[in-house]
């Protein structure tokens, strides 16, 4: 149990980073007097470092240890709060949102496979993957929150105290009470963790730098060409290595590569129109931080207990009917918070935010433990690390290609002449959530599609077995 209250404690700081970014981005530029063009960063650095370094990071929780990766992750994610509360300029709030990220990337798969490792019983394993998702939860709903409060009584810096605490707290639950856990004899693959983070921090960076500033520019298409490289050889080493830090070999399994399709496609949709929501709501509504937190707790709190509600179910179903209806209610969630209006208030749209929450917090957990389930024990690191790439990869997506959507079409509207600008942002940002509802239905299609795949193999196996 310990290490389930240590693995929440860590996985809610690295999500709280996320949203209380988010709802003090406007004082930080005001305050610092950051250019718009550079103010994209401040969020982006923390995604572009967590993204590159997690699928490493959990590979090396496996060989290394998981208490010590995690614990190190802590630390990180504590200083970089350090830093963010003494900040003065640009450089030293990306500096503090870089080290946060390596801090959320070590953290992520630490914990999952702290938690993976601690219940070896797979439905038991499930149910404490669920309390670990609906940490995330938390974390991003209080985020907002916290950043409201501090921006209500004090300064933006103050929002980030928090962080240190948390990972203090972290720290001293696991050194008392969380045993060390390893591989026995197992040695870091440097070639793989070089070629992996750098051929994902490129490719992250293209997603986002390329939303911002078009996928087809030179600088973008550049580091597009670095990833594929980088990841082409990647593929090719990790592919001869008797102890790769990633099996690859595992992706031929249709059931294993449905895992990652449907974690990633879980975060596409909540990140990506949860980020949609708030631009709405502070733009449109024009609520404050504070005021979007309060009322994004209807998403939140509904995902948390969906979360809590798929950790009972899925030891009596598995994790596969509730990921498939977690998408499709999501998908449907997204759908009607398309059809939001400039003038409605919070009833008019509630319910799309209830609806949306429910649907991602029956298939966030799931999703994650079908990935982590496919992996022999003692490599729990290592499937902790892939998921959860697969998962970040999903929520940059979302956050970047709806994003980029919402902007153009936003400006596409303000060129033909729009004469209400508020009424211009709301089509864009249906036009995106529609966007996203259709990513959320093809995942899911594609998903089922893949373990149906694998149902027959399993099948065919059998019969031949039989034969034999």
């Amino acid at each position: 149990m310990a290490a389930l209250v240590a693995a929440c404690l860590g996985l809610f700081t690295v999500f709280l980073q996320t949203t209380q970014t988010i709802g003090t981005l406007s004082a930080v530029q005001d305050d610092l007097g950051i250019a718009p063009a550079d103010l994209v960063w401040v969020p982006s650095m923390y995604t572009l470092v967590v993204a590159s370094f997690v699928l490493g990071a959990g590979a090396l929780s496996d060989r290394w240890g998981r208490r010590r990766v995690f614990l190190a992750g802590a630390v990180a994610m504590g200083a970089g709060g350090l830093v963010l509360v003494l900040a003065t300029n640009l450089p030293t709030v990306l500096a503090g949102q870089g080290l946060a990220g390596l801090g959320g990337a070590l953290i992520t798969p630490s914990s999952l496979a702290l938690v993976s490792h601690a219940f070896p019983d797979p439905r038991r394993r499930a149910g404490a993957i669920s309390a670990w998702a609906a940490a995330s939860g938390l974390g991003l709903a209080i985020g907002p929150l916290t950043a409201g409060l501090a921006l209500r009584w004090w300064t933006w810096h103050e929002a980030f105290w928090l962080n240190l605490v948390l990972g203090a707290l972290a720290v001293l639950v696991a050194l008392t009470w969380v045993a060390e856990s390893r591989v026995p004899g197992g040695r870091p693959d440097w070639a793989g963790q070089i070629l992996g983070t750098a051929g994902l921090a490129l490719l992250i960076y293209w997603l986002i730098d390329g939303g911002h500033h078009g996928y087809a520019s030179a600088r973008a298409l550049s580091s597009l060409a670095g990833a594929l490289v980088l990841l082409g050889v990647f593929v090719a080493v990790e592919l001869r290595r008797d102890h790769p830090m990633v099996d690859l070999r595992l992706m031929r399994d249709p059931s294993y590569s449905a895992s990652l399709l449907l974690a990633a496609t879980v975060l596409f949709g909540f990140v990506g129109v949860t980020l949609l929501q708030v631009l709405w709501l502070q733009r449109v509504r024009g609520l404050s931080a504070l005021e979007v937190g309060i009322q994004l707790l209807a998403e939140f709190g509904t995902f948390i207990a969906a979360s809590v509600v798929a950790g009972v179910l899925v030891r009596k179903w598995g994790p596969r009917p509730l990921i498939i209806a977690g998408l499709l209610l999501a998908a449907l969630g997204a759908g009607l918070f398309a059809t939001v209006e400039p003038g409605d208030t919070f009833t008019g749209y509630a319910a799309a935010l209830v609806v949306f929450g429910l649907g991602c917090g029956l298939a966030n957990a799931p999703s994650t433990a079908l990935g982590v389930s496919h992996v022999p024990r003692g490599r729990e690191g290592e499937a902790s690390g892939t998921v959860n790439a697969a998962r970040q990869v999903g929520a940059v997506l979302g956050t970047s290609i709806l994003g980029t959507l919402m902007t153009s079409h936003f400006t596409d509207r303000l060129a033909a002449g729009a004469k209400n600008p508020g009424a211009a942002f709301t089509d864009a940002v249906g036009y995106a959530a529609w966007t996203g509802a259709t990513v959320l239905v093809a995942g899911t299609l594609t998903g089922v599609a893949l373990l149906a795949l694998a149902g027959r193999r399993g099948a065919g196996v059998a019969v031949y077995e039989a034969a034999g």
